[in-house]
């Protein structure tokens, strides 16, 4: 009851926090002129669903109503056309699943870190993801929230309920929201044959169910356009994201970053008018600091993380260094850094151990998530 006390309080706090900042935003802050993604949906927190958010609501009024929809993957929009059907609209549900969603997960990274370490290192994790800059996002019309409470919980059943049958239902969904989620098969067979004796081998079916809710969408695509692999060529085409060399990501990453500096910290410049684009340039400069961040964690975590965690936070962020924008290198890493949870672990404990550093770097965040939420509600891109 003392976890579930104060991740509650956690949970609520943040996201008071970041919806006050959002509706303040929306109504007072200049707005940018609207691009790239279906318009936002109506009625009431609409201005959640911005950018990616306005592809969600679409495909849950519509269904995947042309070939590019195919890029977003289809659980999230499923639940938000259920939510429909007892009451609101498209927005409202796709923030109540999102924020809901998060109540779970900060629950999740809780229990892991207090089995990985104790119960001080938990409440730091759960404090830094839940005020981490783009938090926002776990609030919003995006999958952040949603894949992030099933990929903990897979590893919350798998390292603390000793349950590879559970774990194997949260992949499985979880697989059904973004296609990532099929490397949680690294940590469950690690688990697996570490506790191979305890779990029995009866439980294999949990490991071999993970992909299943990838395979279920590819068999829709495959039947529908005739291509299973239909949502990469739709990111391909409509998008421009190919598989290109990781160096080459991170050399165009810092030629992009180092340029959008020049709006990243003016923000005259990007709120002073209803233009788009200084936002676009200002992001891969914020991104920028964030792969250091990136960097750093994964290198403290190589001593501080079971190495399945450490090998699936790996994976998980190199994907988008495989698949880039033509345009921004690491457009959209600033959300996409939610994804790797063991990364947060290893902050929370890296604030743990110097002294007066947990407040000083909340307020950062916290501040820092300001900027971007202001951002983001006024339909400019964050990611």
């Amino acid at each position: 009851m003392r976890a579930w006390r104060f991740v509650l309080l956690v949970w609520a706090a943040s996201r008071a926090f970041f919806f006050v900042v959002g509706a303040l935003g929306h109504a007072y802050v200049l707005g940018a002129q609207p691009g790239g993604s279906p318009r936002e949906p109506g009625g009431i927190l609409n201005y959640w669903a911005h950018w990616d958010g306005g592809w969600y609501c679409a495909i849950a009024q519509h269904g995947y109503f042309n070939p590019p929809s195919t890029s977003f993957f289809p659980l999230y929009p499923i639940l938000i056309w259920l939510g429909t059907h007892v009451a609101g609209g498209t927005a409202f549900w796709g923030v109540a699943i999102s924020t809901l969603s998060l109540l779970a997960a900060l629950f999740f990274c809780y229990r892991i870190a207090e089995d990985l370490y104790d119960a001080r290192v938990s409440r730091a994790t759960t404090l830094a993801l839940a005020f981490f800059p783009s938090a926002f996002f776990l609030n919003s019309v995006y999958t952040e929230s949603l894949f992030l409470m099933l990929t903990s919980g897979a590893i919350w059943a798998i390292r603390c309920r000793r349950n590879l049958l559970l774990a194997g239902a949260f992949a499985y969904f979880a697989t059904a929201t973004r296609n990532v989620g099929v490397l949680l098969v690294v940590p469950l067979a690690y688990e697996w044959l570490r506790n191979r004796r305890e779990l029995g081998y009866g439980s294999l079916v949990g490991l071999f169910v993970v992909p299943g809710g990838l395979a279920a969408y590819m068999v829709y695509l495959w039947k529908g356009l005739g291509d299973p692999l239909y949502f990469a060529v739709a990111q391909r085409e409509t998008w421009g994201r190919a598989l290109t060399n990781p160096l080459e990501t991170i050399h165009k990453a810092w030629t992009t970053g180092v340029f959008g500096a020049r709006y990243a910290f003016h923000p005259h410049a990007i709120f002073g008018n209803n233009g788009a684009e200084p936002a676009f340039k200002a992001s891969d400069t914020f991104n920028l600091i964030l792969l250091g961040l990136l960097v750093a964690l994964l290198v403290v975590g190589i001593s501080r993380l079971p190495p399945d965690l450490w090998t699936y936070s790996f994976l998980v962020m190199l994907a988008p260094f495989l698949t880039p924008s033509p345009y921004w290198a690491l457009t959209s890493f600033n959300r996409y850094l939610l994804a790797p949870f063991p990364l947060f672990i290893v902050l929370g404990w890296l604030l743990t151990r110097v002294r007066w550093t947990l407040a000083p770097w909340l307020a950062a965040s916290a501040a820092f998530g300001v900027y971007l939420t202001l951002l983001f509600t006024t339909w400019r891109w964050v990611a």
